[in-house]
Formats: structure tokens, C-alpha cells, sequence
């Protein structure tokens, strides 16, 4: 008889959203080369229904401008940074349970990088999207507010820095099936933070350094939480992560935790260990962050290549709205 699958093995993480470093390439481009499509393509039918020369501008505009798949996960990668600010605001106002918010971050995250597994920049630029994947992943993760009491920090804050626009809490509900359906439905998220506890808890009967441990323990959090802006999460499973993570933090605070993994594990077992642990590592010290400029400048790029059949400001957009009202949303992902 077949070995039952370990319980992680199980799970529609596991299932639906493990990719191999080729395959997630190769869906990214190809969904970065629909949306150039259905860019064009929205620009052609906004010629039908406006003024010939500003359409042949505009076209010019966007073809000079398309983003490459490489700077669409730039600008991703920018605004999930940007979970961190918020989750910030919120501690600061007291709208999430301090116990809450790692998992609420990493759940947002999370759901955001799958999102765009399945959507574009070209459709959904990431700043809305963000803020519905952290609005939902309050919900999930069991710190549900207000719709009102979610808006009223962001707002408070955009006035703060004096934001021209403020956000409402339409933007943030009239998108949250768009990005239920583009996860497939499936919400639960399995995050490294627990394993990492786990461990922590284990390693204390095999080490003697207590108050190393600790402080070891307490740093593996730091690139855990690097670890989730990463691809790793697709690639490995969080106990894996987990623990590549610890042994930053061990080498970091010179702990020598390879004694806990030979009583754990035996030698081939421990072979393919090391060797996912050294790719783990490698992953969050290599991974380098967007910065604001080069954030801004991709962001100058985008409002020239939007999709008009998506953009609310757009000719097409609001003669489509006009002409038979809310249009219905379909995903771009064959999956669905």
C-alpha cells in the first residue's frame, strides 16, 4: 500500500499553487503577453468610439511603454513592501490583535502573488489589489473590521501626506470577488511562522544554549518576513522555509543547529535537506526589494499602457458602463 501523503501534501497550497522556478516563468510571460494583447486590443476598439488622432497617440504611447514581465513583478513586489507600511498603521490603531499580524501580512501577500499568477498590472494595477487582498486576509485570519474602520487609517494617512485622492471603501469591496475568484476560492494559507515555532520548541531539548536559541528564534521571524516577497513560497513547503530561515538566523548569531538536524533526520534524508535549505538561503539574502524610483518610474509607464476596457477613466470604459452597466468580471486564468 501507498504512504499517505504527509498532511501539508494534502492541502490545495500544496495541490494549486507549487510551481517549478521554469513553469512559473513561462506563466508569467504568457500572461504578460495576453494582457499586451487585450491592451492593444482595448485601444483599437477605444478608436472606434473617439477621436482618430488622440487614438493613434495613445496607441503610440502604450506600444512605447509595455511593461515587460519582469517589471510587473517590480511594481508587485513594490506595493506587497507596502503591506508592511499598512500593517504599521493598523497596529498603530489597534485594528489588529498583535498576535494577528504576522499572519495577516503574510496571508495578504500571499494572496496578492497568487493573484497576479492569473491577472496583469495592464488590468489591475497593484496599489487596489493590495488593499483588497489585506482587507480579505483580515477576514481569514480571523481579525475581521469594519469596512469603515479599515478606510478610516488609510484615509488619515493619505491626508497626512497629502494624497490627492482618497480611498474609499467601494475601492476596496468592489474588487474583493475579482480576487476571490482569481484565487480559485481556495483562502487557506499555510505560513512558516508556526514550523518555525515548532522548531523552536523541538530544538530545546537537543541544545544547550537557551538563551541563544531564543535570540536565534526571535531573528528567524526577521527572514521569514523576507522570505514571503520572494518566490520561495511556490517552490517550497513552509516548514522547509521555516527552517532555511532558522539557519540564517543560527549563522547569524553563531549557533550551530546542524547537531538538532542529525537527531532529526538520517543521512540521506539529510543530504536533500541541506540541499533545500542552502536553495531556501540563497533565495531571501539574493532577493533584492524594489525601490520608489524605480516603482514611480514603472508606475509612469503603466498610466501609458493600461487596459481601457478595465480603466475606469477611460473613453471605453465609461461608454461601455453607459451603454449596458456593470460589466461582468472573467478572470484571465484558463484555470478557472
Amino acid at each position: 500500500m501507498a504512504d499517505r501523503p504527509q498532511l501539508f501534501e494534502q492541502t490545495s497550497q500544496y495541490q494549486h499553487w507549487r510551481f517549478t522556478r521554469a513553469s512559473l516563468a513561462k506563466l508569467r510571460a504568457e500572461n504578460n503577453r495576453l494582457g499586451v494583447e487585450r491592451v492593444l486590443h482595448g485601444l483599437r476598439q477605444e478608436a472606434q468610439v473617439g477621436d482618430q488622432e488622440t487614438s493613434d497617440t495613445r496607441m503610440a504611447e502604450a506600444t512605447a511603454n509595455m511593461l515587460t514581465p519582469e517589471e510587473e513583478l517590480k511594481l508587485i513586489d513594490f506595493y506587497l513592501k507596502m503591506i508592511n507600511v499598512y500593517v504599521t498603521i493598523y497596529r498603530a490603531s489597534k485594528l489588529l490583535k498583535p498576535e494577528s499580524l504576522d499572519n495577516v501580512k503574510a496571508t495578504a501577500i500571499n494572496f496578492m502573488k497568487r493573484f497576479y499568477l492569473h491577472n496583469v498590472v495592464f488590468d489591475y494595477p497593484p496599489k487596489s489589489i493590495m488593499l483588497t487582498c489585506f482587507y480579505l486576509a483580515t477576514k481569514v485570519e480571523n481579525s475581521f473590521m469594519k469596512i469603515e474602520d479599515f478606510i478610516r487609517p488609510l484615509a488619515a494617512a493619505e491626508a497626512k501626506r497629502g494624497s490627492k485622492t482618497q480611498t474609499k471603501s467601494e475601492d476596496v469591496l468592489g474588487l474583493e470577488f475579482i480576487v476571490i475568484q482569481s484565487l480559485q476560492f481556495e483562502l487557506a494559507v499555510h505560513h512558516p511562522y508556526r514550523a518555525a515555532y515548532g522548531f523552536y520548541l523541538d530544538m530545546q531539548t537537543f541544545i544547550d544554549e537557551k538563551d541563544a536559541l531564543r535570540e536565534t528564534y526571535d531573528r528567524t521571524s526577521h527572514f521569514i518576513d523576507k522570505s514571503l516577497h520572494t518566490d520561495l513560497v511556490f517552490h517550497y513547503q513552509p516548514s522547509q522555509i521555516a527552517l532555511g530561515a532558522f539557519k540564517l538566523a543560527a549563522k547569524e548569531k553563531d549557533l550551530d543547529i546542524d547537531l538538532y538536524l542529525t537527531q532529526r533526520f538520517d543521512a540521506r534524508s539529510l543530504e536533500l535537506l541541506f540541499t533545500v535549505l542552502d536553495e531556501i538561503q540563497d533565495g531571501i539574502t539574493t532577493f533584492a526589494t524594489t525601490s520608489k524610483e524605480e516603482a514611480q518610474a514603472i508606475d509612469l509607464k503603466l498610466i501609458l499602457c493600461r487596459n481601457p476596457e478595465k480603466n475606469p477613466n477611460s473613453t471605453l470604459y465609461k461608454r461601455t458602463i453607459a451603454v449596458q452597466g456593470d460589466v461582468p468580471y472573467v478572470s484571465d486564468s484558463d484555470s478557472d
